[in-house]
């Protein structure tokens, strides 16, 4: 895999997220406001450490990766229906940080599986606990997945 390289981050405001004419979306829901919470540039950087090799094709994006197995962990899902929920939500495309809303799942499931062992299920887990502690500190405590019931 590429080498990656932090981007120039710059948070996409839920205004800017392209849906389609007449689908509503509500800037409260719960993916809106944890994504809105996160601070995805900060874990970036952490993410950047994992991809050392200058050989093969570019990473995706962090907060593509990273929120999809983010989504996976809290609704405890499998590769494929992760990615299926992705593709027919717009609330989990724009958690992923997609520019907007399209119908299509954002990578292949052997993508999503490469990215687990790369970053590693430990650290996942780690990683998402910690995300879920900041929430609560935040006071985010809209519930999400099984972990909350």
């Amino acid at each position: 895999m590429g080498k990656y390289h932090v981007t120039n981050y710059e948070q996409m405001s839920f205004d800017d997220f392209n849906q389609p004419s007449g689908l509503p979306i509500d800037r409260d829901n719960r993916w809106v406001v944890r994504a809105d919470n996160i601070p995805w540039h900060d874990l970036e950087k952490q993410y950047a450490l994992v991809f050392t090799s200058n050989r093969g094709p570019k990473p995706l994006p962090f907060r593509l990766v990273f929120g999809a197995l983010m989504i996976q962990q809290l609704l405890e899902l499998t590769d494929e229906e992760t990615l299926e929920q992705i593709k027919e939500n717009p609330y989990l495309q724009y958690f992923v940080g997609q520019s907007g809303y399209v119908y299509q799942r954002p990578f292949s499931s052997s993508t999503l599986s490469r990215a687990r062992q790369r970053i590693g299920d430990d650290e996942v887990l780690a990683m998402v606990d910690q995300i879920e502690e900041m929430m609560i500190a935040k006071g985010v405590t809209s519930k999400i997945g099984k972990r909350h019931q």
